[in-house]
């Protein structure tokens, strides 16, 4: 904590205990403004009293208002600082003690040709109702500060520090940093820059435009439409936003999107609902609930995802459990590395679509009619494919490969658990399928219970359970 004197004419000055942070850089900010209009004999200082202060500075003067004592003040004019704090008058050889009432300053007479700016330093707290400046800059350094926007469209900056501050912002420019405490701040229509520092209530309007960060965790956070949350805190929060709105980061937070369209990025252990449509960037164990359609991009732990349809690009490390409604597309190596990954979709009533790279990655189908296409190359990756896969019950499913797919090693755990199970090998355009179907099946060992077929380029399938692989069990096109 320090002390930050703010200077008047006439030997007068306040004094205000701040805290730290961006706080203390804005109350120095102050001070020095008042200072340098001081030195050059630009300053004229009033000392404001209850009810209504009528003030006006001579041309050129930077003019500022003090408040000393607790109660209600209403100054008029063209104010361009007004302070509350402990009193100092050094002519008069009086000590500076804190200012420990409640002061509530009424800005609608207030003006400025440039910025206004309101310090509030009693330690019960200062309440400010903004009035019609254009831009102003408000700072409460003390107590539980209530700042009031009164549907105003002026631009304002408002910092506070540990208090439970409460701050309804204006429809205008608002760039609001709210320090640590349980503050509770509403924004409005305007374009808001907030930073979050404590554990608080948070809510804006339809139509306004949010960039909020949290930093103290264990928020409750509800916004409107384009809006942004970086979630840097290490603890939790509850946040709900409308549409085509993202997060990025968290931990352990749980979201949910109102709208047809929203984002996370780099989230981890999060819970994410979305009444529409959502894109997952990156992030780690997260569980995720879309009522449209799922873009799951490079996540990574252990993912539960339940979507109508989604589409997943793998990363190293995921394991997902899958709940599909309609139909789902995986595939393994997007991101041009080898990937060790989990998908089990066994809990779904749709489809899988799966296409695996290089790497150790195992597949377990649904319901539905899933379809698997091994030993894909991808850019910048031509690595083996070593995967294992069951099909699931349910419908029929398709297994195989395209021409010119990677080496590796294939198991198929259940190819003889549904009727009208196939496998394939497209764009390979045999001049005689039958013969070319013929050959693979010479390939044949059956070894354990299990049968083995080698196809080119040094890939080797098994089918587990199956000792009379049939031609009509293979399908070459």
């Amino acid at each position: 904590m320090s002390i930050v004197t703010i200077v008047g004419t006439s030997g007068t000055a306040i004094h205000v205990t701040v805290g730290g942070g961006r706080a203390q850089a804005l109350a120095e900010t102050y001070a020095q403004q008042m200072n340098d209009a001081y030195k050059q004999n630009q300053l004229t200082t009033v000392l404001l009293s209850e009810g209504n202060a009528v003030a006006s500075a001579g041309t050129g003067s930077l003019l500022e208002g003090f408040v000393t004592t607790g109660g209600s003040f209403a100054p008029v004019g063209s104010f361009d600082f007004i302070g509350a704090g402990s009193w100092l008058n050094s002519h008069a050889g009086s000590q500076s003690v804190l200012l420990d009432e409640a002061v509530t300053i009424n800005g609608a007479g207030l003006s400025s040709s440039d910025t206004l700016s309101i310090l509030g330093g009693s330690t019960i707290g200062l309440t400010y109702e903004a009035g019609s400046a254009p831009k102003g800059s408000f700072l409460g350094v003390s107590g539980d500060n209530f700042f009031n926007g009164n549907n105003q469209s002026a631009s304002w900056t408002i910092v506070t520090a540990a208090g439970n501050d409460t701050i309804m912002a204006t429809n205008g420019t608002n760039d609001i940093n709210a320090g640590a405490g349980n503050n509770v701040i509403t924004l409005g229509q305007g374009i808001n820059s907030v930073v979050s520092e404590g554990q608080d209530t948070i809510t804006g309007e339809e139509g306004g435009v949010t960039e909020l960060t949290l930093s103290g965790g264990n928020s409750l956070v509800s916004l409107g439409s384009n809006s942004h949350v970086s979630d840097n805190a290490t603890i939790g929060s509850i946040i709900s936003l409308g549409n085509d709105s993202t997060v990025q980061a968290g931990q352990g937070s749980t979201i949910h999107f109102t709208g047809a369209n929203g984002t996370v990025m780099n989230a981890s252990n999060d819970t994410v609902s979305a009444v529409g449509d959502l894109t997952v960037l990156h992030g780690s164990d997260q569980t995720l609930s879309v009522g449209g359609a799922l873009k799951f991009i490079a996540g990574t732990g252990n993912s539960v995802i339940t979507a109508d349809q989604s589409t997943l690009w793998g990363a190293d490390g995921l394991s997902a459990r899958l709940s599909i409604g309609d139909n789902a597309l995986w595939t393994g190596n997007q991101t041009g590395a080898q990937s060790n990954e989990m998908i089990d979709a066994s809990s779904s009533a749709g489809s899988l679509e799966a296409w695996t790279g290089a790497g150790d990655q195992t597949i377990i189908g649904g319901q539905g009619a899933d379809h698997f296409v091994f030993g894909t190359e991808y850019s910048g990756n031509s690595g083996a494919t070593y995967a294992t896969v069951t099909g699931g019950s349910g419908a029929a499913n398709s297994f195989g490969v395209l021409a010119g797919h990677t080496a590796g090693d294939i198991t198929i755990t259940d190819f003889s658990a549904v009727n009208g199970n196939k496998f394939f090998l497209y764009n390979y355009k045999p001049s005689d399928a039958e013969a070319a179907i013929k050959d693979l099946l010479a390939t044949a060992t059956v070894q354990g219970g299990n049968t083995s077929v080698m196809l080119d380029n040094n890939m080797k399938v098994t089918f587990t359970g199956v000792t009379d692989l049939k031609a009509s069990s293979f399908e070459i096109s």
